[in-house]
Order: structure tokens, then C-alpha cells, then sequence
């Protein structure tokens, strides 16, 4: 800005300096003075002033004295337009600069002027439309991201792929300041780290043949010299970028951001169009400001008519006004022509808004009066091109302003831009008329550039991260005074930034409030119906696109500025109608916009499916919720109450149609498109300072061990760890910008209304029956976002308990996951999945545990029911983790966060993340509440126990077949085989729900034994004897000395870490101790009896787990070399003293039993065996077919259908053939 008006304001001066005007007094003494005054007389400096003088100048002939004067004034910068001939340039002959579509290599997105690019590919390279061969030129390239980029020049030879782009090749030169390096085939160390935002010059020298680049105008040194020259040699600009980066270039076109003294841009300004504009912009703001105080004068009751009083007629006398207007029309006669020119427009009228939207004006009252003479005096396709034009050049100014730790560019731009879109008819005209979001690019207007490292040294000198963690003991935490008055400095420091950052976005929403207004209807359409129409397609855009147009921190920048106009005119509209509408703290979507055929969804799901599909299915149900009823006529009318009987929906809330339904459904759309992305990524730098402060923690631990003449290993110590300490104050500092940014309160209060919101969108439409499967799925999933967000990346920045309202959200969100989960109007698998994956990690924390039993009575049990009913349909491997988590710190060495053989390694096969790793936190209440159901409720608990069974023999199954192959593979002769990382994947996976089954079972087997025991119950034999046959089947698979399962797990396989002795021996041993230790008399005899008359069963396994040798057979022909030392649950902590006891006690006794044990089959005869399992005495008989097996495969048999083994004929009953 000041560099416009400092040149407006000389070239001002200049003008007038050669003028001299004979102003004769006539009758209309006003004009005459208004013409001396805007037109001063000065001394006779040229034949042309003194020829105009002998002509008295009057508003009639102001035209041919203001070309006079205009030509006086570019005379000199006529001659150097023509002395700027382009020599050494070869460029298209209609003087169009910009890339090249034809030589893209790769997926590049161009904008419409061909400048803007965007990368969609993995390296994407594309070249200009004009070359250079001598003489010293310049190019500027401003970048919309700070990633992988490559800028330069490169030759006509130059062949770029997906790999090799610019500086990749022998004749081609380039920067990449993202990893501060050039490029000329091979690469070396050069430049500084660049940021978004940032104007990189690109300067070649084809006199002397050297290439150079300037950072925001700072020279980085020469780059590279000795480029070749001379005939068939040429440079084009050209650049490569990376997957998602964007760069927009500058040859000319418009005034450079950093022009280099010395060097050319591609296109010649046109010096004599800007002299002339800049000399009728200084008049006709002279005129400006004389029609305001002409106003204001007005306003004070000065020569203002009295409506009574009749105005005199316009021959009698003519206004100041009039006479300012008719001049004001002159001078726009001349001024339009250079009003549609884009590098007038940002050299020259942009430098006036500036000026003139940072004055002290109420209401910006000078932009809207000159606003006002652009749409009297200027033409419709004048006023399309300057505004146009006008407003890009804002953009670019704003986006591309210098970093200060002020931000004193930035909201001069904004409020100009603010100051524009205030005026009625021209914010109008641009939502209406210009291509808000894909032309003018306004959603950029809501970003703020981040600062660059050196201003974010300027802000926070001072840096501090918290280096300790509850694993380092009380010793380490304490901090001391100097590390306290670190974070205070650092902490004062962020909030500094805050403050200064809520200033811009305070700008940005008063900008939003105004373009989203809705009292300035015409035409049947308001400005928020106008922005409305373009923002539905700006997020749809954005999806198809896979947001590669819009940088994500642009999108999250505009959520949180939508989120709070949106909030803003929510609660005004309530203040009109509160009868009928709610406070925003209470907002939701009402369920009939999702059934409304006007509301469209682009590719996004229905809970229930397609649109069609559910009208198809639902339409009458839509009518009925509605009141309404469809006669045999056709004629819509209102239902009867009698008929509706008691299936009536309950009555709809809040009015239809309103705009505020529209903008509350646009903010979601964009949250779950592109907002929640980015707050995921920028939790990143967190885990990445947390890794560095990891390893800087632990090289200080290493360089105080070290001894002292180990002088070498201690100066690389000391190199690392400055190393780390140097990574961690950079992003330390980022992380200021962050917090200020990103992760505000403000922006948690904004992230917490909209999980709010969507819960009662959900709560609200599930009441509606099936009805509810008309909503997006897209709202549960935002549910689960927001709470992710909220407790996992606003930490520990802004605590989520520091919420107003923590507790409500919680305990809606409880009931959300709840009631959901195993909705079976939600017919997508992976939105079930979701909700499924959400409750298992709130299941994993303590604090939220508790949400989950505070909830209501009725709501627990039901909870329960769904997580042991049929897997049919869902996960059952999440649904069991939940079930293992309320069990977790009850069984038998269960009481670990980490496998005890991977403490402290961070590695651990698991699907859900630190939540797996928390804490062991059993809840009692569940337990007794699923024992309850357990036992009152015996075809649940027998259907619940015998899936149980089943997927624990098919996961075992599979983990022993994968293992097999394992096996195989490392035991060939060439030892080149490599295992793949899926099969180790699924392998570990297997193990580990095998795992989890077990504990359920145990879980099972502790609160409700009699299920296995009290024979009277139905299957409770059948269930016992499969429970000890599954046991004896992976005991004898797990224990068997140099088996497969112990060679394998000897070898230490990367991916297999998690394979490993201790999760199934412990859980077996805690169903066995609870099983014959926990039990009367009675049921430990059949247990026992049960046990030691299995097939499989083997006393060496369980001595296995005591340090025994077990079964020493070998299975695949492997064998260990080294002796290793033996299993014992003695030597791991995470087994109590009384548990290794119990496991004792439960030895010896079985072996006292096993020496008097006589098994009863001895005495069997071949026909009395059952001809299903061979394995027990046939005592039951099919009626009314007669055929007969044993009763624990009739049992089974029953529990999955009702026909004969053999025969197949449908079964009525079973009878013992004693009887």
C-alpha cells in the first residue's frame, strides 16, 4: 500500500506541476472554485500548458484539457515504452505469458489464466510459453504451499518424467526451499527454508551466465555458474511440483512484489497508462473528499432542503454536489479506459481502496462513495473486469504480504476487502456475477499466513516444552525455577500471538457476517442465498477433487469462521421467533430437511441407503410423520388422527427451508471433508516433538554415562543431543503458531459445538423410527471426529475437561455410541464399524468408562445384551475387544498394559492405537450386570458362549495354518525366503483374537460358572466338555517342545512380536484355577472327571507353565540349537504370588487325580460308540427317526439346527435311550 500511494502521491505532484489552468469566474461560481481547487494554477512549464491555458477550462471542456494534461504527464514514459523493446525474449506474438499445458508432465490442475498451478500427481513439471537466450531476466513465483517444489529453468531438451523434474536434468536449474537445496543433477546445500506465502525471484543472467534466486527480495547468493549460452540455447521458467503443493507465477502481468534492480520481468509495465491513471486517481480523490465534506455538512444541517420546501430548478442555480458529480463524470470518461488493465488496477486504483479503506471514515463511507461513482459512471463489462481484477489483486496482496510479527499488511488488505463487500450493489454483484470461490478465491481471504522462522523467533525468544512424563518418576518432574520462568515467558508468549491473530479473524467474520446478511433482498434472492448456492458447490468441488484445489488449512480457516457467523445469526433469528426456534447452544438439524428431495448429498451416503431407495421404501411413512395422507384421488390432505392410531411420529421442530439449516449442513459437509483432515495433521508435529524429546532424553542419560576418555563416542553424543535440542525448539515455536492458531480455546469451544449439535441431530432423528435412516451417515461419523478431536489433538493445549460443559457432552456422547452401535437401521458396514471402533476406545479410558455406567438402568443391560448377541452382520472382534476391556485387571496375570516380553519396546500389534495401552481398568458393574443376564437368560447366554467357541476354533485354526506356513518357508535350504508383512499381519492378528476370546470366556467362566457346571441347564455339558477340549488343543499346540509354535516364536520375527507363550498359558490357567478351585465340590469333580478324560489332554503341558520341559516331540522337523530358558510364570511380575500358588496347587492336585483316574472307555464296545465323534457312549436318540449319537453331539447339533445327522428329518424332540 505505501508503495502505491508514495507513487501515486509523486506522480501527483509531477502532474500538477506542469499545469496552468485560467479558471474565468462566470455565473456558476461554485464549479469555478471547484476547478481551482482541484486544478490549481501553476507556472507555464511547456507549450501544451500554455496553449490549454488560453482556453479557459469549465466542466464542458474539462475533457480536452484532462487529455491534454495526460498527455503532458507520459510523455517521457512514452518514449521509454517504446525504448523497452524485449530483446533476448521470444514469446507468442499476442504477448500472453503463462505456462504451457502442453508440456505438463504429469497431473497438474492450471488455473483459468494459466499462472496458478496445483499439483494432483507425484511430481508434476510444466514449463512457460516463453524462453530467454540474452540479457539479464526475472520471474516471480508466489507459493500457496511450503512443500516439495523445484523452480527454475530448464531448456527446449529438458525431458521431465514422474521422477525427474526441474534441476533433475543437465540443462535444467532449480530451488527447492523445502529441503533448502539446488538442483543441477546432483544437489547441494543452498537457500533458506521457505514458507506459505513466501515471492521466490528467479534471476538469470544470459549475459554472464549465472542463475540466482531471492527469497521475499533477500538475495540467497549465486546458485549456479557457467550456464551454457550461445546459439540453440534458451531458458524457459519452469517448475516442478510435488503431490498436493501449489504456486502461482508473476512474468509481468502485474507489478512485481520485489522487483531486482537490474534485471527485467517478462512483460514491459505500461509506463505511460500508469502516469496518466495515477494523474486522474489524485483528482478525483481531491473530488472525493470534497463530496464527503459536502455530506457531512449535510448531515449538520447545512444547505439541506426541508421536505415542505420546493428545490429550485436546475437552471436557476446548480449545487456543489451537482457540479462535483459532473466533474467527477468527466473524469471518469478518461479513467475507465485503464480501469480494466489487471497491472493498472494493483499498480494504481488498488493503492487508492487501500488508502482509502484504512482511513478514519464511519462506516468506510469514502470506499462506498467512490464505489458509487464506479457503478454511475463506468459501464457494466468496465466494472465486471476492474472489479474483478480489483479483488484478485487484494487476494495477492494479502496473501503475499511480508510476515510481521504485527500483521499490520494484513488487516489493511482485510478491511479494504471488508470495506468493499460492505457496499449493497458491489457485494451483490460479486456473489452473483463473479466466480466467488473459484476465480476470486475468497475462502483464501479467511486464511492467515503463518509466520516464517524468523518471526516466530521474534515472538517467542524464549522456548519450553514439557521434557517429562509420568514414566520418569517424581525426581525428574520436578521442575526448577529457571525451566518455570521458561514456560511462563513461552506460555505469555503464545497468548501474545493469540491476541494478535484473533484481531485478523475478528476482521475475516465481520466479512463473513456481511456477505452472509439476509435483509437485502431483490429479485426473490438474498445475499446469503447468493454466497450459499456457491459455497454448496465450493465444498462439493472440494470433494470431488479430493481437496487438492483448496490447501487444507485454508478449508479449516473458513469452518471455524463460518462456524461462528453461523452461531451469530442463529441466536439473532431466535430473538425473532422463539417460539418455534432455539439457541444456538441447542442448534440441530430437524429430520425433515434430510427427507426433503431439494437437499442434495453429492455421493454421500444415507444412513439406510440410497435417496430412492428410500422413498421407494419410506415415502409413506415421510407423509404420515408429516400429517399428511395421500386420498384415492391423489389430493394431498391432512391426516386424521384415527387413522395415524399410535404408530404417529412425534411433531416436527423448527421451520423448514431456512438458510440457517443450510449453513449448519454446509458446516458439517466441510468438517467432514476437509477440516477434521487437517486438525489430524497438525497433531503431528506434537508426536514429532515428542519423539525428538524422547530421544534427546535419552542421548543425555547415554553422554552422563559415558565415561570420560571415551572422548569420540562423548563429541558425538554432544552432536546429537544439540541435534535434538535444535529440533525441538523449531517446533517448539511452530507449536506457538499452533496453539494460537489451530488448537485455541476458541477454536474447542467451535469443534465442541458441532459434536454437540450432531449428537441432538442424531438423538432428534432417531426418534423418528426408520425415518432415521434418511439422515447422512456422514453426521455419526462427525460425532466420532469431533470427540476425537476434542480429547486427542486440542490436548495438551486446551484440556477437554476444561470444557463448560464436559460432563453433558460426554454423557451424550456415551449414549450416542450406545445406542448406535448395533442400530440395525444403519445398513453401511463401515459407518457400524466406526461406532463399533468408538466404543471400544472409550471403553479403554477410565474416565470415560464411568460415563458408560453412569448411564441410565434400563440402558446398561441393553448395552450388554448387544455386545453378546449373534456376530451376524457386525465385528465381532471390536464387539469382543469391549468385552475384554470391562474384564481387563480381573484375570490371571492380566494386569499389563504392554506384553511383558515387549516392555518397554513401543511395539505392539494392535488395531486401536495408546487406547489398547491404557491402563488395566475393570468395571465391576458390568460384570455383575452381564452375570445377571448370563443366568436369567439361558438361550442368550448358550447362543452367546457356543460363538464364543466357534470363532475361537476358527482363529486358532487359522493362526495354526499361517504358522504352518511360516514354518515352511524358514525352514528351506536356500534361507532366501522372504515372509510377507500381510501374512506376519494376519498371523499376529489371529493370535491375538484368540487371545481375546479366551479372556472373555474367562470372563464368562468367573461370573457365571454354573453356565459349564450346573448340568441342568441346557448344553451346559456340551459347553464344558468343548471348553476342555479347545483348552487341551492349543495347550498341547503352545507347550510342545521344539514344536512349530516354539520354533517359530524362538526366531523373533518382525511382525510376530505379539506371538508369544504368556497371553494364551495365562488365560488358560485362569479359566482352570477358577474352573477346579472356585467351585463346590460337585462341579470341580466334573470338571476334573471332564478334564483328565479328554484326548488331548497332556499333564506335561501344564507343567510346562511351572518350568517344566513339556512334550519334547518335535513337528515340523526344526528343532532350537540354543538352550534356551524355560517358561515360568515365576519369573514375570505381572503374576501375583497368590496366582502362581493357585496355578501349584491346581498341578499337584491333578496329578494325584490322574494316577486313581480310570478312563471309562476302556470297557466300550465298538457299537456302542457314538458315529459322530468316536469318542463317548451313544445315550440319546433323535424323535420321532430313532436315530441315535451321544449327548454332547446331539446338543451341539441342536444348537445350530434341528434335523437328524443322518437322515435329515426334522427333529421334535430328544430322548435319553435309558428311558
Amino acid at each position: 500500500m505505501s508503495k502505491s500511494a508514495d507513487t501515486n502521491k509523486h506522480s501527483n505532484s509531477k502532474a500538477e506541476s506542469v499545469q496552468i489552468l485560467s479558471v474565468i469566474k462566470s455565473e456558476d461560481l461554485t464549479a469555478a472554485e471547484l476547478l481551482e481547487q482541484v486544478f490549481p494554477h501553476e507556472g507555464l512549464q511547456s507549450e501544451a500548458s500554455a496553449a490549454a491555458a488560453e482556453k479557459a477550462v469549465t466542466i464542458s471542456n474539462l475533457v480536452d484539457h484532462l487529455e491534454l494534461w495526460m498527455e503532458e504527464t507520459a510523455r517521457d514514459a512514452h518514449t521509454q515504452d517504446m525504448a523497452s523493446i524485449k530483446d533476448g525474449l521470444l514469446s507468442p506474438s499476442n504477448g500472453e505469458l503463462h505456462f504451457n499445458r502442453m508440456t505438463n508432465c504429469g497431473t497438474i490442475m492450471v488455473d483459468q489464466d494459466k499462472l496458478g498451478l496445483t499439483s494432483q500427481g507425484n511430481f508434476s513439471s510444466i514449463r512457460a510459453n516463453c524462453c530467454v537466450y540474452k540479457g539479464r531476466w526475472m520471474f516471480e513465483v508466489m507459493l500457496g504451499s511450503k512443500g516439495v517444489m523445484q523452480v527454475g529453468w530448464c531448456t527446449l531438451k529438458c525431458k521431465f518424467s514422474q521422477e525427474d523434474g526441474v534441476g533433475d536434468t543437465e540443462d535444467s536449474y532449480a530451488y527447492d526451499g523445502n529441503r533448502q537445496r539446488k538442483w543441477n543433477k546432483t544437489t547441494q546445500k543452498y537457500g533458506e527454508q521457505w514458507c506459505t506465502g513466501d515471492v521466490i525471484t528467479c534471476a538469470i543472467d544470459c549475459d554472464n551466465g549465472s542463475i540466482g534466486f531471492y527469497r521475499n527480495g533477500k538475495y540467497l547468493g549465486e546458485a549456479f555458474s557457467n550456464v551454457r549460452l550461445g546459439p540453440n540455447w534458451a531458458y524457459f521458467p519452469a517448475v516442478s511440483l510435488s503431490m498436493g503443493e501449489s504456486l502461482r507465477a508473476n512474468f509481468g502481468a502485474t507489478p512485481l512484489k520485489y522487483p531486482i534492480e537490474g534485471f527485467s520481468p517478462f512483460m514491459s509495465p505500461p509506463r505511460a497508462d500508469i502516469m496518466k491513471t495515477q494523474l486522474l486517481l489524485g483528482y478525483l480523490e481531491k473530488l472525493l473528499f470534497m463530496d464527503l465534506d459536502g455530506e457531512m455538512m449535510d448531515v449538520a444541517g447545512q444547505g439541506k432542503f426541508s421536505m415542505e420546501t420546493k428545490p429550485p430548478p436546475l437552471t436557476n442555480t446548480r449545487s456543489k454536489k451537482t457540479s462535483i458529480l459532473l466533474i467527477i463524470s468527466q473524469v471518469f470518461e478518461k479513467l475507465s479506459v485503464f480501469m480494466r488493465n489487471p497491472y493498472i488496477i494493483e499498480q494504481c486504483l488498488m493503492g487508492l481502496f487501500l488508502q482509502l479503506g484504512t482511513s478514519c471514515s464511519p462506516g468506510f463511507q469514502s470506499v462506498s462513495k467512490l464505489l458509487d461513482y464506479m457503478w454511475a459512471f463506468m459501464q457494466s463489462f468496465e466494472i465486471k473486469a476492474c472489479l474483478e481484477g480489483l479483488m484478485l489483486s487484494l487476494l495477492s496482496g494479502y496473501r503475499f504480504a511480508p510476515s510481521t510479527t504485527d500483521f499490520k499488511q494484513q488487516r489493511i488488505y482485510l478491511r479494504t476487502v471488508l470495506a468493499i463487500v460492505s457496499h449493497s450493489q458491489t457485494r451483490r454483484y460479486i456473489l452473483e456475477k463473479l466466480d466467488l470461490f473459484d476465480k476470486l478465491k475468497f475462502p483464501m481471504y479467511m486464511h492467515i499466513k503463518p509466520l516464517d522462522d524468523m518471526g516466530l523467533e521474534h515472538t517467542a525468544p524464549v522456548v519450553w516444552w514439557d521434557m517429562y512424563t509420568e514414566e520418569d518418576g517424581n525426581e525428574e518432574v520436578e521442575k526448577d525455577k529457571e525451566a518455570e520462568q521458561r514456560k511462563a515467558a513461552y506460555l505469555k508468549s503464545c497468548d501474545d500471538l493469540q491476541q494478535k491473530t484473533e484481531e485478523i479473524e475478528g476482521i475475516q467474520i465481520e466479512m463473513l457476517k456481511i456477505l452472509l446478511c439476509h435483509n437485502d433482498l431483490v429479485e426473490g434472492k438474498t445475499s446469503r442465498l447468493l454466497f450459499l448456492e456457491k459455497f454448496r458447490q465450493f465444498i462439493r468441488d472440494n470433494r470431488v477433487n479430493s481437496l487438492t484445489a483448496w490447501p487444507p488449512p485454508v478449508t479449516l480457516c473458513l469452518f471455524h469462521r463460518m462456524v461462528r457467523v453461523l452461531r451469530f445469526y442463529w441466536d439473532a433469528f431466535q430473538q425473532e421467533d422463539p417460539e418455534r426456534f432455539v439457541l444456538s447452544h441447542d442448534a440441530f438439524m430437524p429430520i425433515q430437511e434430510f427427507w426433503s428431495d431439494t437437499r442434495n448429498y453429492f455421493d454421500l451416503h444415507r444412513c439406510g441407503g440410497t435417496m430412492t431407495h428410500l422413498n421407494r421404501l419410506l415415502g409413506a411413512e415421510v407423509n404420515k410423520a408429516q400429517r399428511l395422507e395421500l386420498s384415492p384421488s391423489g389430493e394431498v390432505k391432512p391426516l386424521q388422527e384415527s387413522s395415524a392410531g399410535d404408530a404417529l411420529y412425534p411433531q416436527t421442530e423448527m421451520p423448514s427451508g431456512n438458510t440457517l439449516m443450510d449453513m449448519l449442513d454446509g458446516v458439517m459437509l466441510m468438517y467432514h471433508v476437509a477440516a477434521h483432515k487437517q486438525l489430524k495433521k497438525m497433531n503431528a508435529l506434537k508426536e514429532n516433538i515428542e519423539e525428538f524429546t524422547h530421544s534427546y532424553k535419552d542421548t543425555v542419560k547415554k553422554l552422563a554415562a559415558c565415561p570420560i576418555e571415551m572422548s569420540d563416542v562423548r563429541d558425538e553424543l554432544v552432536r546429537a543431543r544439540d541435534v535434538f535440542l535444535s529440533k525441538i525448539t523449531e517446533q517448539a515455536r511452530q507449536i506457538c503458531w499452533i496453539r494460537a492458531v489451530v488448537y485455541s480455546k476458541q477454536k474447542q469451544l467451535d469443534i465442541a459445538w458441532l459434536l454437540k449439535a450432531a449428537m441432538k441431530t442424531v438423538e432428534k432423528a432417531s426418534q423418528f423410527g426408520l425415518l432415521f435412516q434418511y439422515m447422512p451417515e456422514f453426521y455419526l461419523e462427525i460425532c466420532i471426529h469431533t470427540h476425537t478431536a476434542l480429547k486427542n489433538y486440542f490436548q495438551p493445549y486446551v484440556h477437554f475437561e476444561s470444557l463448560p460443559d464436559y460432563n453433558e457432552l460426554m454423557s451424550a456422547f456415551a449414549k450416542f455410541l450406545v445406542n448406535h452401535f448395533a442400530d440395525s437401521r444403519i445398513v453401511l458396514v463401515d459407518t457400524r464399524d466406526s461406532i463399533i471402533q468408538a466404543l471400544a476406545c472409550f471403553t479403554c479410558y477410565q474416565h470415560s468408562l464411568k460415563f458408560l455406567e453412569s448411564l441410565p438402568l434400563a440402558t446398561c443391560p441393553q448395552l450388554l445384551r448387544n455386545l453378546i448377541a449373534p456376530y451376524e452382520g457386525r465385528s465381532w472382534a471390536q464387539t469382543n475387544w469391549i468385552l475384554v476391556r470391562i474384564w481387563k485387571g480381573c484375570g490371571f496375570g492380566f494386569r499389563y498394559t504392554h506384553l511383558p516380553h515387549l516392555v518397554p519396546s513401543k511395539v505392539q500389534l494392535t488395531e486401536f492405537g495408546s487406547a489398547s495401552l491404557q491402563k488395566p481398568c475393570p468395571s465391576t458393574k458390568f460384570q455383575g450386570l452381564l452375570a445377571d443376564i448370563l443366568q436369567n437368560e439361558c438361550e442368550l447366554a448358550t447362543r452367546f458362549i457356543d460363538t464364543l467357541l466357534n470363532q475361537l476354533n476358527w482363529s486358532f485354526s487359522e493362526f495354526i495354518g499361517i504358522l504352518q506356513e511360516i514354518q515352511t518357508a524358514i525352514s528351506r535350504l536356500e534361507r532366501k525366503v522372504l515372509l510377507e508383512n500381510r501374512q506376519l499381519k494376519i498371523c499376529g492378528t489371529c493370535f491375538e483374537i484368540s487371545s481375546g476370546l479366551f479372556r472373555v470366556l474367562e470372563m464368562v467362566v468367573a461370573i457365571a460358572p454354573n453356565l459349564f457346571t450346573d448340568w441342568s441347564k441346557p448344553s451346559a455339558e456340551l459347553l464344558l466338555h468343548r471348553l476342555i477340549q479347545l483348552m487341551c488343543l492349543v495347550l498341547t499346540r503352545i507347550t510342545q517342545k521344539n514344536g512349530m509354535f516354539d520354533s517359530v516364536v524362538s526366531l523373533y520375527i518382525t511382525g510376530l512380536e505379539s506371538v508369544t507363550h504368556y497371553p494364551m498359558l495365562s488365560v488358560i490357567a485362569g479359566i482352570l484355577i477358577t474352573l477346579l478351585q472356585k467351585t463346590d465340590l460337585e462341579c470341580r469333580q466334573k470338571v476334573t472327571r471332564v478334564l483328565l478324560s479328554d484326548a488331548g489332554f497332556q499333564m506335561s503341558s501344564l507343567v510346562f507353565m511351572l518350568g517344566g520341559d513339556g512334550n519334547t516331540q518335535a513337528e515340523g522337523g526344526a528343532s532350537s540349537k540354543k538352550k534356551e530358558k524355560p517358561f515360568n510364570f515365576c519369573d514375570f511380575k505381572e503374576v501375583s504370588e497368590e496366582e502362581v500358588a493357585s496355578l501349584n496347587l491346581l498341578v499337584r492336585c491333578l496329578q494325584e487325580h490322574l494316577v486313581t483316574f480310570q478312563r471309562q472307555d476302556t470297557d466300550i464296545h465298538e457299537d456302542e460308540l457314538c458315529q459322530i465323534c468316536y469318542a463317548n457312549r451313544v445315550t440319546t436318540a433323535f424323535i420321532p427317526c430313532g436315530h441315535h449319537s451321544c449327548k454332547s453331539c446331539i446338543d451341539h447339533q441342536m444348537l445350530i439346527k434341528k434335523e437328524c445327522f443322518f437322515c435329515k428329518a426334522e427333529v421334535i424332540s430328544v430322548v435319553s435311550m435309558a428311558t
